[in-house]
């Protein structure tokens, strides 16, 4: 079957509305089964429906072996205590007619153990290529509860949660575009070729001149540009770049938007309050929003129990619009929780471009061609959306002060170009909120392994506690791409790196993120 353009691409073009719990997914009629004293496992039973789902396995179609996903996962609490993350088992798992299904795990380098390395959520997607909503009854994930510590007559309370990914296939593509934005890849002093990246290999730079003659240049010469950052490598620098650093050639999932208002709401909620208060945007000591009010369209409120989102008339709640006042050590929080982990520069490259030859300049959505935001509709409502065409927020457009809906840019019979999408279907990867990707221009960002991922589970203060992630409050390995509300259209670029390892790790109203996966 031979998708047309438009049809991927309305694929893409999500609504993001939210419930406060799984994003633009409904999932419907969770239940834990009859706990097995023998085996130690109980089923968690949901429904689960999204639309303008796609998959597309057609060599001929424009992004071909490429579908979205829903990334589901489960947190529960015994006897009314705190929220905690469910272990899944590797077998046992019910899956419906037309659905596929893949277990996720901790360290996806190496084999299944329930102790040591659980299945912490599973992808459940189309099993046959198609475009639509996919809507499925008679799910059930197969829970080592034993292993979490509860017990056959523990009362339990469940959470199931999902977010809407899409898949990015193993190929070979190139980051840079030809010298045309600040710092970006090049393969020598006087070649201005992207770099090639061809495999998952150890990729080492150099100081050479290069030999490259052309966009398609596929020679392996790396050669590095600084963004002169503090401790930031220099120009023409020396170092290797291990086979662990995600590349972007090896397959992953990638989030289709950026983390919106109802999904930190969720997530904020599972807290215990020692760790709300950490994560807590709103306090006047929080470095951040410092209020409850509205501001730069952040509408999160919180000063005991549950955060909320408030009405702020005719329903107008913000829950789709994408979180900004947030920081690195807040973004690596909800990645942890979540079972995700941050991406590189160099995936961040890959689900923009795909596997074209760079267009010097270009954005997200392979053009050049970009036209900022004027206004909004139907502000903080589900189906918000630019006053006028546009595909992009960007350079503080006039009058709007903070980032729009999650994909508010896909509406209608859009193209690529005309919906900001990527390559793959990401959507707002140019503009809206930074991008915070692990950058390859320091040493702390290169010893970054891909295939490890979050457990589910937090440090007592609220903080992410996978050890080979950048942590800490300077996070040094963490830069910025993609722009954002208030930047100029030039770093909205999608090989711009003029804050690729910029050291910025507080909050504030224009700093988003979005996780990926290793693919099973």
């Amino acid at each position: 079957m031979r998708f047309l353009n438009v049809l991927i691409l309305l694929a893409a073009m999500v609504l993001f509305a939210s419930d406060g719990v799984c994003g633009g997914i409904n999932v419907t009629n969770t239940s834990v089964g009859t706990r097995d004293a023998s085996t130690g496992t109980a089923p968690i039973n949901f429904d689960i429906s999204w639309s303008n789902s796609w998959r597309s396995t057609d060599p001929g179609a424009p992004a071909p072996n490429n579908w979205d996903a829903a990334w589901v996962f489960v947190k529960f609490r015994k006897n009314g205590g705190n929220w905690a993350h469910a272990s899944l088992t590797d077998t046992g798992h019910t899956v419906p007619s037309g659905a596929s299904l893949d277990l996720g795990l901790v360290d996806t380098s190496t084999s299944f153990n329930i102790s040591t390395n659980p299945g912490v959520g599973v992808f459940i997607y189309r099993s046959t290529d198609g475009v639509g909503t996919f809507s499925k009854t008679g799910f059930s994930l197969n829970w080592k509860y034993t292993q979490d510590g509860v017990g056959v007559n523990d009362t339990i309370d469940i959470r199931v949660f999902a977010i809407e990914m899409l898949y990015v296939p193993t190929g070979a593509f190139f980051a840079g575009d030809n010298a045309t934005s600040t710092a970006s890849f090049r393969q020598g002093s006087s070649d201005n070729d992207p770099w090639y990246i061809g495999s998952e290999s150890a990729i080492t730079t150099g100081a050479q001149a290069g030999s490259g003659t052309g966009v398609g240049e596929t020679n392996s010469e790396y050669r590095y540009v600084t963004t002169s950052q503090e401790t930031e490598d220099i120009t023409g620098a020396v170092f290797t770049i291990p086979a662990e650093f995600p590349k972007g050639y090896q397959k992953f999932y990638m989030m289709k938007g950026e983390i919106s208002q109802s999904q930190w709401v969720a997530f904020f909620n599972t807290l215990t309050t020692t760790q709300k208060s950490t994560r807590d945007i709103t306090s006047s000591g929080a470095l951040g929003k410092n209020t409850d009010n509205l501001t730069n369209r952040n509408n999160v409120s919180w000063t005991s129990g549950d955060a909320t989102l408030p009405d702020q008339g005719g329903g107008a709640t913000y829950a789709s619009v994408a979180m900004n006042y947030i920081s690195w050590a807040d973004v690596s929080a909800y990645l942890d929780w979540a079972g995700l982990r941050p991406m590189s520069e160099l995936e961040f490259e890959k689900a923009g471009r795909g596997p074209y030859r760079a267009v010097s300049g270009e954005y997200a959505w392979g053009s050049t061609s970009i036209t900022g935001a004027t206004g909004v509709s139907n502000a903080g409502l589900p189906n918000e959306a630019p006053s006028a065409a546009a595909n992009c927020v960007f350079g503080n457009s006039a009058g709007v002060l903070g980032p729009m809906r999650v994909g508010a840019m896909a509406y209608g019979d859009a193209t690529r170009i005309a919906s900001g999408a990527g390559y793959y279907g990401a959507m707002d990867l140019c503009g809206n909120v930074f991008e915070r990707t692990v950058s390859v221009g320091r040493s702390e960002g290169r010893a970054f392994n891909g295939a490890k991922h979050g457990n589910g589970v937090l440090t007592s203060g609220g903080d992410a506690d996978v050890t080979t992630w950048p942590n800490g409050g300077g996070a040094p390995a963490i830069g910025f791409r993609g722009g954002a509300w208030q930047q100029s259209w030039s770093l909205g670029r999608l090989s711009d790196r003029s804050n690729a390892s910029q050291r910025l790790w507080n909050r504030h109203q224009e700093r988003g993120g979005r996780g990926v996966r290793s693919a099973p």
